[in-house]
């Protein structure tokens, strides 16, 4: 018959195991990811499009959606300078396809994270968090937001005097 402390001790040894696994794991950084064409966040900049234009939801939601094809199409139905990779716009229209964007942005799945508060209260510009992507030529292929760690994101609502309470952000 077993002690009781050691079977104890042996779950919390196995536990800690995973967890230091998991830490790894997390630690690793993905592999690019492969965009489907082309894409110049700059192209669209010097045409005076906005992130909200494309990234519908960003000020008033949650997410800041990947533009959908239908989106793409309010600009794209009708051919759009001499970029060899805009036609294929039209090429997933008449497929009746959603043009496959491989989201890179995310944040781990304890945290919850709304645009909303951030840009519209906050009144943070997408850049911030994002980079400069107005002058990006090739598709987003990795995040832009692994600097963000809890500490960062604390800091800066230290900084702007909002709530560091725990539930704000972990639901």
């Amino acid at each position: 018959m077993r002690h009781r402390g050691v079977r104890q001790w042996e779950l919390f040894s196995a536990w800690c195991g995973l967890a230091l696994l998991s830490l790894v794991s997390c630690d690793s950084r993905a592999e690019a990811a492969v965009q489907p064409m082309a894409f110049s966040h700059a192209v669209h900049a010097e045409q005076d499009t906005t992130c909200v234009d494309c990234h519908i939801g960003s000020e008033e939601g949650q997410y800041a959606t990947i533009p959908t094809l239908n989106t793409c199409l309010l600009c794209h139905e009708e051919p759009q300078g001499e970029d060899v990779n805009e036609p294929l716009v039209r090429e997933y229209a008449e497929r009746d396809e959603p043009i496959p964007w491989v989201q890179v942005n995310r944040v781990v799945g304890h945290v919850y994270f709304s645009h909303a508060p951030h840009v519209v209260r906050g009144e943070l510009d997408c850049k911030v968090c994002h980079g400069e992507m107005t002058t990006i030529d090739e598709p987003v292929t990795e995040s832009q937001i692994d600097w963000m760690t809890m500490d960062a994101c604390m800091d800066c609502h230290t900084k702007e005097k909002v709530s560091n309470d725990c539930l704000l952000c972990h639901k």
